[in-house]
């Protein structure tokens, strides 16, 4: 499966890291499991990435970023769309070049505010 939102040069770039990482049998010497905030895994990233592109991964951190202040939770909706909505909601996604959750969360927002 590829994601059109991701280039093909980093769509290869991740699939080299990934059948590296399969290939393992043990994990490399020197590999150590530590909690979040260190990176030990940088050198061997950087054999893929450049330093921005690191620096840029270091900083995003775990999981998914906070939609607000405080706590950090964010409840999880599910929606069923017709066809037509779903196609209409990824064209316009694509053409905007944004998650369809930032969309989603945007509509929704526009919506409650509005009534």
């Amino acid at each position: 499966m590829t994601d059109k939102r991701i280039s093909a040069a980093d769509q290869d770039r991740g699939a080299r890291i990934a059948a590296e990482a399969e290939a393992w049998e043990t994990l490399p010497d020197g590999t150590v499991h530590v909690g979040v905030g260190a990176t030990p895994g940088r050198e061997f990233l950087a054999q893929f990435m450049t330093p921005e592109e690191l620096d840029a991964v270091v900083a995003r951190g775990r999981g998914r970023p906070r939609l607000a202040p405080g706590s950090g939770r964010s409840p999880r909706r599910q929606v069923r769309l017709p066809e037509d909505v779903d196609a209409e909601l990824l064209a316009r996604a694509d053409a905007e070049r944004r998650p369809v959750s930032a969309l989603l969360r945007d509509a929704v927002t526009t919506y409650l505010r509005a009534g």
